[in-house]
Order: C-alpha cells, then sequence, then structure tokens
C-alpha cells in the first residue's frame, strides 16, 4: 500500500506558513471542449534546476520551489539547495502543496546569512498517491538561508511537506486514470492520479492501481484484482507492447477475468504504455483465449465512457412542453408527459428510452428552495410541484412532490436522484421504494451553504455534481456505518470557478460542463482530475446562460435567444457557437441522455 499522509503542511516549529483568505482565481477562456482526452501526450519531464553559486537567495529559492517536483530519492533534487544540516531535518512527507504567483521577497540579508518570505496562492493539494485535490487560500513561509562555500543555501526549519511552483508542475506531472469497478462489478470507474514524468513506467502505474483506489472512493468502488494480488517482472517485449507478472491472484472466475483484463488495459492505455499487454497471472495468460497480449479492441465492451451519450439527438423543454428535435420544427413527447401542468425540467436515461421530469403549476412566484441540511424529518405531503418518470413518449406516473424539486438525474442502473425541498432522494428502477432513500448530507452542509439548485449523477453512477449556493461541488455516492445512502466526501470542484454557476451536466464521466451566471466566461469545462476550470469559447453567445446539456460529441447551452451548440469534434479555438434553428427563444432549454 502507498504510505498516507501522516503531517500536515501548513504549520510546523518556526517556519511561519500561513494561510489566508483569497479570492476566485479567473477562468482561463475560450478553451474547446474536450470530454474525451485524459491528458495531453508529453515529452519526458524536463531536468529540475540545481545550485548555482551565482544564485542570489531569491534565486535560489525560486530554483529550490521548482526542483521539489521531483520526488525521486526523497527530493534528492530539491535538497541539494538545503544545507547538510536543515536536508537532514526536513520532511518531505505528506501533502505538496501547488503554488501559483509565487513571490520571493527578501527581509534581510548580510554576507553570511539572508531571510526571505515566500508568498503564493494556494491551488491544489497533491497527495502522496498522486491525487489532486483543488484548494484556495493563501501560503506564506518564511526561510533562513546561510551562505556557502558553494553558494546560498536554505539552512534552517521548512514546512512539513512540500511547497511546488504550479508551472513546474504543469510541465513535469502527467495525468494518468487508473480505473476500479462500481460495487457491482459492472463498470470501470475513473479515479485520475498525477504522476510526476520520470516515474511514469508501466511498473509505477499498475503498482499504484494495485495499492487501490483514492480515500474517497474507498467505500464506494471495488476492483477485480484480488487484494492481495502483487505486482512480478515487468518486461518489454521483443514483438512489441509489454508482458506484466502477478502473483498472489488467488481463483478469479471467467468474469472477474475479464473485468481485470479491462481494468489493467484501460488503465495502461491512460498511461500510453506500448500495446498489446500481455498479462500473466500465476504463470497463466490472463485471458486463455489472448495469449499473445490484449488491446482496447478486447475490452470495448468495458468502456469508460460506454454509458455516456454520444449521439447528437436533442430535446427541448420549451413553453413547458418537453419536444424531440426534428431538423426545423420541435415534435411534443408522445404520452401524458405534457398533459395538464407544464414541464419545468427533465433527463432521459442513457439509452433514451426512460423520461424523468418535474411538472409544476404556473406559480404566481417562485419558491426559493431551503439551504442544504435546512430540511425536516418528514417527507413531503404535498406541494406545487411533482416528479415523474415512465417511457420515453408514454405513460409517465408521479414519484414525490414537493414545493421545490430540482432537475432530475438518471444514475448508471437507471435510478433516479432529484433534490425535493433540500432532500437528495435516490429512486430506485421500477419503483420499488416509493419514498425513495434521502441521502445524508451532514459533510454537504459543513462545507457549504445555501440551497441545493442543481444534482446530476456522473455516467459511471458513482460521483455526483451538485450546485450548493451557486458553488459547483463534487461528492461522492457512498453507505454509512449505519446502512444509510449518504454523499460523501464533497469537495470544491475547482478553486478559479467562484459561486455564479447556474446549471451543470457530465459531458463524460471525468468531465462537467458548468454554466454560469457570468458575461466573461459563462460555459466552463471542470475536470475530475484536480485541474482548473477552464472556459469555452464565447463567439455568439448572448448571456446569461440558463442552461446546460453535455455529452462527449457536444455541449448545448440556452442563452437568452434561444438553444446553441459547440461541437466536440473540432478544436480550432475560433469556433463559435451555432444555432439550433428549431430551438430558438429564450424559454428553451437542452436536454440530453
Amino acid at each position: 500500500m502507498e504510505r498516507r499522509p501522516t503531517r500536515a503542511l501548513i504549520g510546523v516549529l518556526t517556519a511561519a506558513v500561513t494561510v489566508l483568505a483569497a479570492g476566485c482565481v479567473a477562468i482561463p477562456t475560450d478553451s474547446s471542449p474536450q470530454p474525451m482526452k485524459s491528458f495531453d501526450r508529453r515529452p519526458a519531464a524536463p531536468p529540475p534546476p540545481r545550485p548555482d553559486a551565482s544564485m542570489d537567495p531569491e534565486a535560489a529559492v525560486h530554483a529550490f520551489l521548482r526542483a521539489t517536483a521531483d520526488p525521486t530519492a526523497a527530493h534528492s533534487a530539491a535538497r541539494a539547495f538545503l544545507t547538510q544540516d536543515s536536508g537532514a531535518r526536513w520532511d518531505d512527507r505528506g501533502d505538496t502543496a501547488v503554488l501559483s504567483n509565487i513571490n520571493v521577497l527578501l527581509e534581510s540579508r548580510t554576507d553570511n546569512d539572508a531571510r526571505v518570505r515566500i508568498v503564493g496562492d494556494n491551488t491544489a493539494s497533491l497527495k502522496v498517491n498522486g491525487q489532486l485535490l483543488p484548494a484556495t487560500g493563501r501560503v506564506e513561509a518564511s526561510l533562513k538561508l546561510a551562505h556557502t562555500s558553494a553558494g546560498w543555501r536554505i539552512d534552517g526549519p521548512l514546512p512539513t511537506g512540500v511547497l511546488l511552483d504550479r508551472t513546474q508542475f504543469e510541465s513535469t506531472y502527467r495525468l494518468v486514470t487508473l480505473y476500479f469497478t462500481d460495487r457491482g462489478h459492472q463498470r470501470l470507474v475513473g479515479d485520475p492520479r498525477w504522476f510526476f514524468g520520470g516515474q511514469v513506467s508501466t511498473s509505477s502505474v499498475v503498482a499504484r492501481m494495485l495499492a487501490g483506489p483514492s480515500i474517497d472512493l474507498e467505500q464506494s468502488v471495488g476492483s477485480a484484482i484480488g487484494p492481495k494480488t502483487q505486482l512480478g517482472e515487468v518486461t518489454r517485449r521483443d514483438q512489441g507492447g509489454v508482458r506484466i507478472n502477478l502473483t498472489d491472484g488467488g481463483a478469479p472466475s471467467d468474469a472477474d477475468r475479464q473485468l481485470m483484463a479491462a481494468q489493467i488495459v484501460w488503465t495502461l492505455s491512460s498511461a500510453d504504455a506500448p500495446a498489446p499487454y500481455e498479462v500473466i497471472l500465476d504463470g497463466q495468460p490472463l485471458l486463455r483465449d489472448h495469449p499473445d497480449g490484449l488491446q482496447l479492441a478486447q475490452v470495448q465492451r468495458y468502456s469508460p465512457t460506454a454509458l455516456t451519450g454520444q449521439d447528437e439527438k436533442l430535446d427541448v423543454i420549451s413553453g413547458g412542453t418537453l419536444s424531440s428535435v426534428e431538423p426545423n420544427a420541435l415534435r411534443p413527447v408522445g404520452g401524458n408527459l405534457n398533459d395538464g401542468r407544464i414541464v419545468a425540467s427533465a433527463s432521459l436515461s442513457h439509452d433514451r428510452s426512460r423520461v424523468a421530469a418535474v411538472r409544476a403549476a404556473r406559480p404566481d412566484r417562485p419558491t426559493a428552495a431551503p439551504d442544504v441540511g435546512e430540511v425536516t424529518d418528514e417527507p413531503s405531503t404535498g406541494g406545487t410541484a411533482s416528479l415523474v418518470t415512465g417511457p420515453y413518449g408514454g405513460a409517465v406516473t408521479q414519484l414525490d412532490t414537493g414545493t421545490t424539486i430540482t432537475r432530475p438525474s438518471f444514475g448508471a442502473d437507471s435510478e433516479i436522484w432529484a433534490v425535493v425541498d433540500g432532500r437528495p432522494t435516490r429512486w430506485a428502477p421500477g419503483g420499488a421504494d416509493p419514498r425513495g432513500a434521502v441521502a445524508d448530507t451532514t459533510e454537504l452542509a459543513a462545507l457549504a451553504h445555501g440551497p441545493i439548485t442543481d444534482l446530476q449523477v456522473s455516467p459511471d453512477g458513482v460521483r455526483v455534481a451538485l450546485i450548493v449556493g451557486g458553488q459547483v461541488i463534487f461528492a461522492v455516492i457512498g453507505t454509512g456505518d449505519d446502512g444509510r445512502l449518504v454523499l460523501a466526501h464533497p469537495r470544491f470542484a475547482a478553486f478559479n470557478i467562484g459561486n455564479r454557476a447556474v446549471a451543470l451536466d457530465w459531458a463524460s464521466p471525468t468531465t462537467l460542463v458548468v454554466g454560469r451566471d457570468a458575461a466573461e466566461t459563462p460555459v466552463t469545462q471542470v475536470p475530475i482530475s484536480g485541474l482548473p476550470a477552464a472556459g469555452l469559447v464565447t463567439g455568439n453567445l448572448a448571456p446569461p446562460v440558463r442552461a446546460v446539456a453535455a455529452n462527449l460529441s457536444a455541449t448545448y447551452v440556452a442563452d437568452t435567444r434561444g438553444v446553441l451548440m459547440l461541437s466536440s469534434s473540432t478544436r480550432d479555438r475560433d469556433q463559435t457557437w451555432v444555432d439550433v434553428p428549431a430551438a430558438k427563444g429564450a424559454d428553451m432549454v437542452p436536454v440530453l441522455p
């Protein structure tokens, strides 16, 4: 198993490290939608800087903060900037604070010693297992330097853990998605990790996968690979590809062998390891009918994006009616969904076979949703809105009623989620429990305050994205010790997205699209990998954006003029949003599976 962090980064002995409140950082703009790619293939990481006798104290500290990117041999490259005593005392275990906008300020200097103050914006925390979590705040640290015969060296106590310059992180680390399974062993679930470029190898990637999922996923995912499985020799094959030896794998069933193969192949493909992958389990080919190795074609049925829509068949809500979009017209969906009350919001199952919708009377004035955690113990017995579900184009039946109900969302197993009067609730397919299961939001309420105005389940069924008081939050769907449904390990989605989100949708299991009430960056992409939000192009948009719908092929938004589309098949930075001809009008809302 990998070593867990044992000490906090901020605050140690006399090293003054302070986290201060910081404002929202600007979102990069004019990015094209890129939900398909896990990472950009990069050349080998550049070598870390080395001490130079000509460096002044400030330059030496800047170089030290770049050298910390290389964790090899207990950060030996960074320790070269320390005196022998300081190097022996520095505890580099624990998390790495990834800082941007770093300033190194000289506070005092003599011929023999100097004192500097590091000031930077904390943008992320890199865990020892490679998980990157967004962070905010201001980091300050005071360092003492001594002038030696070899030049200036940091002398004296350092903060526990590591401080790292973000620009160096971006140029030296690569993102690899490790794949585990859902608890039912039906599909793959991605767990993004960051590897130092000099340590991305087949051995290191498989070893990290065998070490298990990130802490937040431990209770929500599984693995077809036995818990006692050990990594043996990994070698390059003369005929191409790699041979991976695994031992102590137990006696997996044929189904588990298939899923093991899928986990390994999709993970190594994410790492850009050369295929084919010849996986040997306890001396025998993992899949006996593929003794010469495995490629993506053999495990395509387990594609991580299998449940993510890829067609551009669009529905819209207009004037309270759900309609399918034809080339030049809207066709109301059949059945009884559009009878009587207005359709306020809707969601389609991944295969378009079922619909869930919120229907409401036309209120005299809108009703505000309660803050997260501010709910009653009793289920709703009535209200102005009703949640209905049924076959697409068929007869719908009522699941629940409430004063406020958010846009519904289908889970990976066709379960339905919605927030009813502040309660995130899940209904099993088939209506086995008409009351639904209300999720425990204790952790969520401790993180963010305000009403939950949107909740969407990721295509793999393991995570949810929520808007709470305008802030975008990721959480993991789990089960508490008492067996109760819980939204666990909530975290802010990105350090730079602010609190003006109005709508969101999953473009893929690892990428979220967010609509914001903002003129400068009304539509952004947010990855689950810990990277900052990136604004999509703004050409032809007429903010504010009121709704979004996304899949692997396209992103749709509703602005003040109607529905527009941005294709993911184009990487042209000069592209613009294109009108959907049949969906013009200020009341349009796009709907995708």
